[in-house]
């Protein structure tokens, strides 16, 4: 998005500068740079206070990227739909972009015949050259996808009325931990990864597919691993259950291989529960020591938000000595690693306090990774009113990839630092309870 928006700035700051008084001049220009900046946490928050000052066309277009990081994903929608009638004022290529994000929102609420829509309209307007095959390529595994859900009921929780425990257990895996809850469907039980980064379904290899019975109904589609790109299919279950909660019409990714098979991994089991499943058990109470998630039959009282979505990904908005952090939310990373943007920001305490550079390896889907760290004994993050420690903390150095736009990934580790945290996928927050 940061590219379809770099020329925002000089397009509405000479549309605003025939304005009265410099206040609405200074409210669009603070706009566009946010959004050229694909800040959007902090768009977000001063939105509100300056949107009778904002002009249409740019209004428009904060609505939509603010909605959709807020989990408003019908909102969004509605806001593209009038990004649309801008294109003039927008451009034509910021006009076209936001139809990604229209695809993903419809993918989080699985309204997969419309996003098969706008997919079909974004392959028909792609232009017939070698350049465009990549996009071509993602697009046509896209369709399949959605089409062959197009017909299926969504997902759906029933769960009881009363609190539902679910017993969860702390498997060491490498250098941190997994947490761990069985699934079971066809009277077959498997263990499935805790993973708010695994995202829009869950995520499972053949072996463990063929054992829950999930029937395959669209092949070649396309997923990002760690290492890369590869190919997965797609499959479906009537139903599954996780302890006392039924889960009906779950979707599964399903790999050749959860990892490299060269790789091996001690404790490691071949299946993820995905955001898409995660995010309709609605507010969720991690309790460390009784080894347990709770969700609770009288949720709490409305939260700030303190999470983030970014096509479809869920981020931690905390702090650590006053300045704003966004953290990819993942439990299913086994430990906390900072990004080299975060090394960027805080160059000098890096350098001060962590260790000298080391090589660290990740692995994943699509293969390893391997990157120089340096290692942080104690990392403390402000989160709502409550702090966290997080120790041994990996932070990547500075290497040729592209930069992330966020300060790393928060994985296991935060929430087995606290006794009693709680989050929703839905609500949008994440509170350290004691």
């Amino acid at each position: 998005m940061r590219n379809l928006l770099i020329t925002l700035i000089a397009l509405f700051v000479g549309a605003v500068a025939q304005a009265q008084t410099p206040t609405p001049e200074q409210a669009n220009i603070r706009v566009a740079e946010l959004l050229n900046t694909a800040d959007y946490v902090t768009l977000s928050k001063e939105l509100p206070a300056v949107r009778q000052m904002v002009i249409k066309p740019l209004l428009a277009l904060a609505d939509a990227l603010v909605a959709h990081c807020e989990g408003r994903f019908e909102d969004s929608n509605r806001a593209i739909e009038e990004v649309a009638r801008y294109p003039e004022e927008l451009g034509h290529g910021t006009v076209f972009g936001m139809s990604n994000y229209a695809i993903i929102n419809h993918l989080c609420l699985e309204n997969y015949s419309q996003g098969a829509n706008i997919v079909r309209q974004l392959l028909e307007a792609l232009p017939d050259t070698d350049d465009a095959e990549e996009s071509r390529r993602g697009l046509r595994s896209l369709l399949s996808w959605m089409q062959a859900l197009s017909e299926r009921e969504k997902v759906e929780v029933v769960r009881p009325q009363s609190d539902v425990a679910i017993p969860i257990e702390r498997r060491p895996i490498g250098r941190g931990e997994h947490l761990i809850v069985k699934a079971t469907a066809n009277g077959v039980s498997e263990d499935f990864i805790f993973d708010t980064g695994c995202s829009h379904a869950n995520f499972i290899s053949r072996e463990v597919a063929e054992c829950l019975g999930v029937e395959i109904v669209a092949d070649s589609i396309i997923t990002q691993g760690i290492g890369g790109k590869g190919y997965v299919q797609l499959g479906v279950l009537p139903e599954m259950r996780i302890g006392d909660v039924v889960i009906k019409n779950p979707t599964f990714l399903v790999a050749e291989h959860f990892i490299p098979e060269h790789v091996e991994v001690k404790g490691m089991c071949e299946a993820a529960l995905g955001t898409h499943i995660i995010r309709k058990l609605g507010e969720v109470r991690y309790e460390r020591d009784a080894e347990r998630m709770v969700l609770p039959a009288k949720p709490s009282t409305t939260e700030e938000r303190n999470l983030a979505c970014d096509n479809g990904t869920y981020y931690l908005v905390c702090y650590q000595a006053g300045e704003q952090l966004l953290l990819h939310f993942d439990t299913g990373n086994v430990k906390s690693q900072l990004s080299p943007r975060y090394f960027a920001r805080f160059q000098s305490h890096v350098e001060a306090e962590g260790s000298e550079v080391e090589r660290s390896r990740s692995g994943g889907f699509g293969g390893v990774v391997w990157s120089d760290v340096r290692t942080m004994p104690r990392v403390e993050l402000q989160v709502g009113s409550k702090s966290v420690n997080l120790h041994k903390v990996a932070v990547d150095m500075p290497n040729d990839t592209p930069q992330v736009n966020y300060d790393g990934a928060v994985g296991v580790d935060l929430l087995t630092a606290s006794d009693m945290v709680t989050f929703d996928l839905e609500k949008m927050f994440y509170r350290i309870d004691k």
